[in-house]
């Protein structure tokens, strides 16, 4: 019998378990793959929405107190496995923006740290990018974290915290019994738990019993490619329209994203490939001679206006949702589980809960 048993083992529910294995709870983590092999396998890392100007306040709001998290949750997971998330500060240039007035107007109202570089400026500052002619957004105070070794560490913090792991495990059905959970049924055996917190991403909905309003969730493709080491002085995020380049610490370069409705279909495409590789060895000269290594697709938990579902599933009285948070997972994902957290354990929150509603 367990306190609490979380269905989803990508970087909501790890940080879920975290949250709450803290209290001293006894936690199971159910993961019908490997731990963080969906959606947090497949991102990126900005730490950042990446046009927040874009974004509602329920957004921004959850995603400025990961932001705040962050730094310290990386420190303590090298300190405790050994194993270095690479929380970087490497900032963010926004080129081609349409909507360059409104962003500096948000950054300006919210006291965001930002310049904005005449094409002079970025010329100098940026000489391993192509020749640009138009003003940017430098937003210097935005990080990443490179999301497998982020989930290499979270596993191992945990396993070593006493939560336990049910890997390759699908749960079939959750039973009920009057507005009650009453078990989770994986294969021929059925775990028991006080609480349970579903935290599957764009398959959550499937795992919502019948009495219950399905949460709004579908899944969105998108694919990125990795190209391998290169030596570039003092590297920056850098987004370009639908596009976007992040630096890793070992000089490898991820380049992503598509948006495709395709369901559940994760397959890379050819198409996707050819156009992530022209658009990055377009706008670096120093990619033109290097071919992409690495090409892969993972399935966003797409909700309404991007904003999560964080609470209680009515009228089941212990069971409870965090998922559906789009293309910010990993951004808001402390936030999120301690959100969830307040809301099992019954403690005050820096949130309002209702905008993370079921019913909004």
């Amino acid at each position: 019998m367990f306190d609490f048993i979380i269905i989803g083992g990508g970087i909501i529910g790890l940080l879920t378990a975290k949250e709450l294995q803290k209290t001293g709870a006894k936690v199971a983590v159910i993961e019908k793959n490997s731990p963080g092999q969906q959606a947090t396998w497949a991102a990126g890392g900005i730490l950042s929405p990446m046009r927040p100007w874009h974004y509602s306040e329920p957004v921004n709001a959850i995603s400025n107190i990961s932001q705040a998290i962050y730094q310290q949750l990386a420190t303590e997971l090298l300190q405790h496995t050994g194993i270095d998330p690479e929380w970087t500060l490497s900032g963010m240039l926004v080129l081609n923006d349409e909507d360059l007035p409104p962003a500096i107007d948000w950054c300006q109202q919210r006291q965001v740290q930002h310049k904005v570089l005449t094409s002079k400026q970025l010329n100098a500052r940026f000489s391993y990018l192509n020749l640009l002619n138009e003003p940017a957004l430098l937003r210097d105070d935005v990080a990443t974290i490179r999301p497998h070794r982020l989930l290499a560490a979270l596993n191992k913090y945990l396993a070593d915290k006493g939560v336990t792991f049910y890997n390759a495990q699908q749960v079939q059905r959750l039973i009920t019994k009057d507005r009650a959970i009453t078990g989770a049924q994986i294969n021929d055996e059925i775990l028991y738990a006080g609480e349970y917190i579903i935290c599957s991403g764009a398959w959550s909905p499937k795992l919502v019993p019948e009495l219950s309003s399905k949460p709004d969730i579908s899944p969105v493709k998108g694919q990125m490619i990795c190209f391998p080491p290169i030596d570039l002085a003092d590297p920056c995020m850098v987004m370009d329209g639908d596009r976007y380049f992040i630096p890793r610490k070992d000089g490898r370069v991820v380049v992503g994203s598509t948006r495709e409705h395709t369901g559940f279909n994760a397959d890379t495409s050819q198409q996707a490939f050819d156009d992530l590789r022209d658009f990055a060895q377009q706008l670096f000269p120093a990619l033109q001679a290097v071919q992409p290594d690495a090409h892969w697709a993972g399935l966003r938990p797409s909700s309404p206006d991007s904003i999560p579902y964080i609470c209680r599933v009515a009228p089941y009285t212990n069971l409870s949702l965090n998922a559906g948070h789009y293309r910010n997972g990993i951004v808001t994902a402390p936030a999120s589980a301690e959100l969830i957290a307040d809301i099992l354990l019954h403690r005050p929150s820096k949130l309002d809960h209702s905008a993370y509603q079921l019913t909004r």
